[in-house]
């Protein structure tokens, strides 16, 4: 999914101030920001979190997604399982920010947009105990508290229960669209 200057869907404020992906013209959340490995700056990587940076944006309360301040709502956005367990490898972010992930993020939007192979550089890194495997639906948890723990070198986000589940399923253009079971 590739966005030219000016055609990006309508974004959040905050998440329209972060600086832009040249190739596809995205904004680039602060999660995706990695240390360059010869120490000579920093790299985006989109399918991999920095869990540095993840982890302070958590402690100190701020959207994995656009870096600002999160309110008094803060969301996840995972698979059923996730949403079952109460468990995210991926950080919280404000629930507008979120939402715009929906429909920005090519791995998420598109149903046949498949993760990079592992033995390809920037293919990521998948967290302990994850199977990898996409789900066919995914569900923004909005809730007010959550807390994390380290496990195996990556964060692992615990949400409270949660005031609202939005579902979004794929339809038969393969994309993601708000599904008719939300809570």
């Amino acid at each position: 999914m590739r966005y030219p200057p000016g055609d990006v869907p309508e974004l959040p404020p905050a998440l329209a101030k972060r600086p832009r992906d040249a190739r596809r013209g995205l904004p680039i959340p602060p999660v995706n920001i990695h240390p360059d490995p010869t120490g000579g700056g920093s790299h985006v990587d989109f399918t991999t979190i920095n869990t540095t940076t993840s982890t302070h944006l958590a402690v100190e309360r701020r959207c994995s997604l656009c870096g600002e301040p999160m309110g008094y709502w803060v969301a996840f956005l995972g698979g059923p399982r996730a949403v079952e367990l109460m468990r995210y490898a991926d950080p919280p972010g404000h629930p507008e920010c979120m939402t715009a992930a929906l429909s920005l993020c090519p791995h998420l939007a598109i149903g046949r947009h498949r993760r990079a192979r592992a033995d390809r550089p920037g293919a990521g890194i998948i967290p302990p105990g994850s199977h990898g495997d996409k789900p066919d639906r995914y569900l923004l948890g909005i809730t007010r508290h959550y807390r994390f723990i380290a496990e195996h070198g990556f964060s692992v986000y615990l949400a409270a229960p949660f005031k609202t589940v939005r579902a979004y399923a794929y339809g038969p253009d393969g994309r993601l669209h708000p599904a008719t079971d939300t809570r």
